[in-house]
């Protein structure tokens, strides 16, 4: 072996030592760069594969598609990307940076099965290719393919190795010098590098990362590990609080939430899925077989099965299960199939509802609703919803059997287009439903027979926040029939209240009548002269005395007629002085009557009879307070009437919600009789409710007055203590009247007339009088007893008689019947109907017949001719 020298083998070995130095640097250092620069490229395409996951998540958990190609158009635009694509847990690209590739399949070596990120080198096309999973821990919806080019990695290492190898050559003497230096410097970074590089990818994103000074590119690898290692800590950090997050709503969700392997044992449950189910913990429901254990039964499984095999998933499907305590669950089930590649399902994610109490509410709200619909069908009154448009929503038998049509015929229609008569009522229905306000109309015609009433009352209808109007009509024909039989009894009870005191008046016109009679007889019997002057004072005693009479009768017809109220502008004065006419000798000597009436017309608009008829019966009652319901050494009293206007206000209005008006007329009752309880005056209107004797009151005087108050739309306050007496005030509408001209009065002149008269009286007195009266004014005068002699007579007399005066009430033949046989002789007869009787619905019947006129009985010369010249020119 040959020797040489020290310095030629330091030489040698230097020269070898820097050779292989040299080389070995070149090839470490090109061995590191790639390594760095591939992990580097590695760790960004990583970065860029999980920012992708992590953005598009939400979208393959909702199956929102549309937006994937956006987000991959714009992430191809990054530096080093070559392509993207995005594709879901069966493979199926939907998102790709090369449309072409849209609907294939993913390379199978880069599927994601088991929650890895995957790395691949393609030498073919000098590529990386980054595979990263699309998953919320365990839970993999998908994977990104991110495809990132080396091209500039493996040219700058080829530009390296060139270099390198002409600078090595030249340094080759001084790195003998140097090597060892230079070795060390280089080997200690590296290996630092190194060491940090495990830790990092052991998941320790936290390690010291060496920075080396004076070698730039160390110093640029360790700020380029220093900024990926904190790339990851802040992905790793992302991720974690994302787990944490949907963690957070699985653990809260009031839903009970699974997962299920592909045979239904179940994977995990969410805490509301173990209360369901009646379990203590998360232990005892693993391993259990959704299935087997908790469907009630196979049907219900091959059921959910078959919809599962036939579109993937279940919605709200209910379904009974049953708890651990064997107890049945109706649940709404949600279920997703997950698959794997081949359409194989791996497994079954989904949610179950408990349901059972609200399936007992909908069972409740439905034998309810059905409850209640029978009440409104078996309703008699008529009962009609409308929504909003006015349409139809409810239309119960009652209406049927009104109208002639059925619910299904109503339902969904205009209440205006299938029942026209509701047209008038628009303002009310209106008022209703928008005001909300409750409108009552009393008394209605809506049906073709007249004689049918009804009340009408429209209420304000709320149902789910929708307004809507109910409509009830209630037939109130026979009730209304009873109260004018009950008001009919009451007025009967009245005059016969009456019957002393009017006959004590009759006696005293008598007693006038017959006196100045008789002593006129006397006068000329006897030949004792009269002047004119005396006898004008004679005839006019007695003609005052008739006509107190023809007042009192008047008065008594009035009070007892039968029929419907008649609204009238009525002057409550008038009543008044009325009322007080009719009890000056009936109510009881030891009550002193106070009159109060309005200084002005006190108007309002009611029927005549009924305002005397609540006057009457108060100062009835508060009489009867005063004397019969005492003793008989206490009776006596005050019996104070007083009519004055009142203005609403709002403590009035406050006071009296009832009031409706502007302004009403009050009439006060008071007495200073036995007086009442608060108990007792609760009851006083109630019909029949009496606390006189039995035979001294039937309890409907104030029945009825209540009655009348309220159809006047009025109102009564009752103000009473037991042995002080009681206040009746009774609040009517005041009537506003315009300053109409003053109606002419009539005549006093006496209208002369000719032509032949047929007057038909069974009473000799009264037809001898008409006889004279008519003969006085210029006619000629045929007479007839009843009805039958006098259509015998105008058969004969027929072109010649101009009109006939003809009695009502007549025997044989009555007036009625009497002019129906002349109507058959002649059907233009002129006929003046007389009778002693007021123009009630008897009258009234006759004049619908064709009758002319009608003349009230007990009539004058004056009131006869006029009427006669009238029928005849008529």
């Amino acid at each position: 072996m040959t020797s040489f020298r020290l310095r030629t083998h330091l030489i040698v070995y230097c020269t070898a030592i820097t050779l292989l130095l040299t080389a070995s640097l070149v090839i470490l250092y090109s061995h590191i760069f790639k390594k760095y620069a591939i992990s580097n490229l590695s760790a960004h395409g990583t970065a860029i594969a999980r920012t992708t996951a992590f953005a598009v998540i939400d979208h393959l958990i909702t199956e929102d598609y549309a937006p994937l190609q956006e987000y991959v158009r714009e992430s191809s635009t990054l530096v080093d990307i070559e392509s993207i694509q995005i594709a879901n847990s069966q493979g199926n690209i939907l998102a790709a940076s090369e449309v072409r590739l849209l609907g294939t399949m993913l390379e199978e070596d880069l599927a994601i099965t088991d929650n890895e990120i995957r790395v691949k080198i393609d030498p073919v096309h000098d590529q990386l290719v980054v595979a990263a999973p699309i998953a919320i821990g365990e839970m993999v919806f998908g994977v990104t393919r991110v495809s990132l080019s080396m091209k500039p990695i493996l040219a700058h290492l080829h530009e390296i190795q060139r270099n390198a190898a002409l600078t090595g050559l030249g340094f080759w003497i001084l790195s003998v010098l140097i090597g060892s230096l230079l070795a060390q410097r280089l080997s200690g970074p590296v290996q630092r590098f190194m060491q940090a590089t495990d830790s990092i990818t052991q998941g320790n994103c936290n390690v010291e990362i060496p920075m080396p000074r004076g070698v730039l590119e160390l110093e640029r690898f360790s700020q380029t590990l220093h900024v990926m290692a904190s790339t990851i800590a802040s992905r790793e950090l992302a991720l974690q609080n994302s787990e944490k997050k949907f963690r957070h709503l699985f653990e809260r969700a009031m839903e009970g939430i699974f997962v299920a392997d592909e045979k239904g044992e179940l994977l995990d449950v969410n805490p509301a899925f173990i209360s369901i189910l009646g379990a203590e913990s998360l232990k005892e429901m693993l391993g259990r077989n959704l299935f087997a254990n908790i469907f009630e039964n196979e049907g219900s499984f091959a059921t959910f099965k078959e919809l599962m095999g036939s579109q993937g998933f279940v919605k709200d499907y209910e379904l009974i299960l049953i708890a651990n305590n064997s107890t049945p669950i109706i649940a709404a089930l949600t279920c997703h199939a997950v698959r794997g590649f081949g359409g194989k399902v791996n497994k079954y994610e989904g949610l179950i509802r408990d349901i059972t109490a609200q399936k007992a509410a909908e069972r409740e709200i439905a034998r309810m609703r059905n409850y209640l619909n029978n009440i409104i069908e078996s309703m008699p009154s008529m009962l009609v919803t409308l929504d909003v448009d006015c349409t139809v929503t409810q239309w119960n038998t009652a209406a049927c059997k009104l109208t002639g049509i059925s619910s299904q015929e109503a339902i969904g229609r205009k209440i205006y287009d299938i029942a026209p008569f509701f047209c008038k009522y628009t303002q009310q229905v209106d008022d209703a439903g928008r005001n909300q306000n409750t409108v009552t109309l009393p008394r209605e015609q809506v049906s073709q027979n007249p004689e049918n009433l009804y009340n009408l009352t429209f209420f304000p209808l709320i149902a789910n926040g929708t307004a809507g109007v109910a409509i009830r009509l209630d037939d109130i024909t026979e009730l209304e029939h009873k109260e004018q039989q009950l008001r009919q009894a009451q007025k009967m009870e009245s005059i016969g209240t009456l019957a002393g005191g009017l006959a004590h008046d009759f006696n005293n016109v008598l007693a006038s009548m017959l006196g100045n009679l008789s002593l006129l007889q006397y006068k000329i019997k006897n030949h004792q002269g009269l002047s004119s002057t005396e006898l004008n004072e004679y005839l006019e005693r007695m003609e005052t005395a008739g006509q107190r009479a023809v007042d009192m009768v008047r008065q008594l017809l009035t009070l007892s007629r039968k029929q419907q109220a008649d609204l009238v502008p009525v002057d409550l004065n008038l009543s008044l002085k009325h009322v007080r006419k009719i009890g000056e000798n009936t109510f009881d000597k030891s009550v002193k009557v106070e009159e109060h009436p309005a200084a002005e017309p006190a108007y309002v608009l009611a029927d005549t009879t009924e305002m005397e008829q609540v006057l009457l019966n108060l100062c009835i009652n508060a009489v009867h307070a005063m004397t019969i319901m005492r003793e008989d050494t206490q009776w006596g009293g005050t019996l104070a009437v007083a009519i004055d206007k009142i203005t609403v206000d709002p403590v009035f209005q406050k006071k009296h919600p009832e009031a409706i008006a502007n302004a009403y007329w009050r009439i006060s009752v008071s007495d200073t009789g036995v007086g009442m309880d608060t108990k007792t005056a609760a009851k006083i209107f109630d019909p029949f409710f009496t606390t006189k004797e039995p035979g001294k009151g039937t309890g409907l005087g104030l029945a009825m007055v209540y009655n009348i108050v309220r159809q006047q739309l009025g109102f009564i306050d009752v103000y009473s203590e037991p042995g002080l007496g009681s206040t009746f005030n009774v609040y009517l509408p005041s009537l506003v009247r315009s300053e109409d001209s003053l109606a002419d009065g009539q005549s006093l002149d006496i209208i002369r007339g000719a032509g032949l008269i047929l007057v038909v009286d069974d009473d000799e007195l009264v037809r001898s009088m008409a006889e004279d009266v008519l003969l006085a004014v210029g006619y000629s005068v045929l007479t007839a007893s009843n009805g039958q002699e006098g259509v015998e007579i105008y058969r004969q007399h027929q072109a010649e008689i101009q009109a006939v005066l003809l009695d009502m009430a007549m025997p044989i033949m009555s007036g009625r019947e009497a002019f129906i046989e002349m109507q058959k002789i002649n059907p233009a007869v002129k006929v003046l109907l007389a009778s002693g009787f007021r123009k009630d619905n008897r009258v009234e019947e006759i004049l619908l017949l064709g009758v002319k006129d009608f003349l009230q009985k007990p009539y004058t010369i004056t009131s006869l001719a006029a009427a006669i010249k009238k029928v005849i020119e008529a």
